[in-house]
């Protein structure tokens, strides 16, 4: 939730910064950097964060974002210049990256294969829960109350998050077996059951195979553990490209060209609305179907409806046709592409990226992924604004319908299948196939 309050703090703002009472003067080109700063964070914070998670464990990674991200809001009301104002993003660019780093990894392992899918969609749906919470203040705030309104995520998180047990999986990586039993005791909420030592001893056995057999440069020389890091950075490419990435930071100026008479900002905020409430039938469908059928589906939808965005946005730039009566399909393809996005390629990446690497390599192949989508996300943010100047936005959704169209057959033809299967099974079946098929 906080990384969607930090992602999405930009938009609601945007108009009042590029504005004549800016309280931070800047121009459009500056408010591409403004915006896409926080991935350099991102960049150069992913790896220490994968580090730290598998030396001091997950839970302590994650417990000193609540207390940093309150110091950068707080930071931001005293900032009075634009340099100042990067930097304080860059600040929260790292603390995203702990977050996009870890979390995935730490729901992963602290849910039984059953669910895994489920759990793994939430901190999407969380993240959704972020952006609309700013969007909907936005409303109403203007940029130092906003900021204020931002402080509410940290600390709600710091009161929460010190109740949460570390995952089971690094204390057995530590060899500290009684911690693990009882962190999974608290987690399954059943000390009497053959099932909680059930899986306490497939845990152990897994990782104690892992930790035997694997190492860190196995992520890049072994060739399935390679295949299986490309696959998901290729997926994470087709996430920020789709088109949903750039229009979580730009709605407003997004919205401002489809000649509907609704303000801009609210129909931002129908936009966040749209894009969490699709992430919760994921939730379901993840465990049900499986990843696989769901990104491909998710995959061919953004497709359909970049296209639709790039037609409106071409005709009404490049022709003579007057589609100002028309504007409201462009909004539905917005939403429709949103709930497309979210549906696979918005909910799952975190997910699938967790199932397919070991224990001892899940972090840092996290990270990775982490600094691979934080690559593309800031290539899409700094050009989108640029493209879409002097009437150019279509420009933007050709080049996601293009991904998008790439994406379908990439899926199809490489993507497996880790519906309800135990870490160790998922392992087994990579090595047993060696196709990933």
């Amino acid at each position: 939730m906080n990384v969607g309050i930090i992602l999405g703090w930009t938009s609601p703002i945007m108009e009042e910064l590029l504005g004549p009472n800016s309280p931070i003067p800047m121009t459009v080109d500056e408010s591409s950097w403004f915006v896409s700063v926080i991935d350099w964070g991102l960049i150069l914070g992913s790896l220490p964060f994968g580090v730290l998670a598998d030396r001091w464990g997950r839970k302590p990674s994650l417990q000193i974002i609540g207390p940093m991200a309150l110091a950068t809001w707080v930071a931001l009301l005293y900032v009075d210049t634009f340099q100042g104002l990067l930097a304080v993003r860059f600040m929260q660019g790292l603390l995203a990256a702990g977050a996009y780093t870890v979390l995935p990894v730490y729901a992963g392992e602290i849910a039984g294969p059953k669910i895994r899918g489920a759990l793994g969609t939430m901190f999407q749906i969380m993240m959704y829960v972020g952006i609309l919470y700013v969007y909907a203040a936005g409303m109403y705030l203007d940029y130092t109350r906003l900021t204020y309104a931002a402080m509410a995520g940290p600390v709600v998180f710091c009161a929460l998050f010190a109740t949460i047990p570390e995952s089971p999986h690094f204390y057995v990586m530590k060899n500290r077996l009684a911690d693990a039993k009882r962190a999974l005791v608290w987690l399954r909420g059943d000390d009497t059951g053959s099932s909680v030592d059930d899986e306490m001893d497939a845990v152990v056995e897994c990782i104690c195979k892992e930790m035997r057999n694997a190492s860190f440069t196995e992520l890049f020389t072994d060739w399935v553990s390679l295949k299986a890091l490309i696959i998901v950075q290729g997926l994470s490419v087709f996430r920020v490209m789709a088109g949903v990435t750039a229009l979580i930071s730009y709605a407003s100026i997004t919205f401002a060209e489809m000649h509907v008479a609704v303000d801009s900002n609210k129909l931002s905020l129908v936009f966040a609305c749209s894009v969490l409430f699709s992430a919760l039938p994921s939730t379901v469908l993840a465990d049900r179907v499986g990843r696989r059928p769901l990104m491909i589906v998710s995959c061919a939808s953004c497709f359909a409806f970049d296209t639709a965005i790039f037609a409106y946005f071409y005709v009404d730039t490049c022709t003579t046709y007057d589609v100002t009566d028309y504007g409201w399909l462009c909004v539905l393809a917005v939403g429709g592409l949103s709930v497309a996005h979210t549906l696979g390629l918005g909910s799952l990446l975190s997910t699938i990226n967790c199932e397919l690497f070991p224990s001892n390599t899940r972090s840092i192949a996290n990270a990775v992924n982490t600094i691979t989508l934080t690559v593309a996300s800031f290539l899409a943010l700094k050009i989108y604004p640029v493209l879409a100047d002097d009437g150019g936005m279509y420009r933007n959704y050709l080049i996601s319908s293009l991904f998008s169209l790439t994406s379908i057959i990439s899926c199809f033809l490489w993507l497996p299948e880790t519906k309800g299967k135990t870490f160790a099974a998922i392992q087994a079946q990579l090595r047993k196939t060696d196709d990933l098929v």
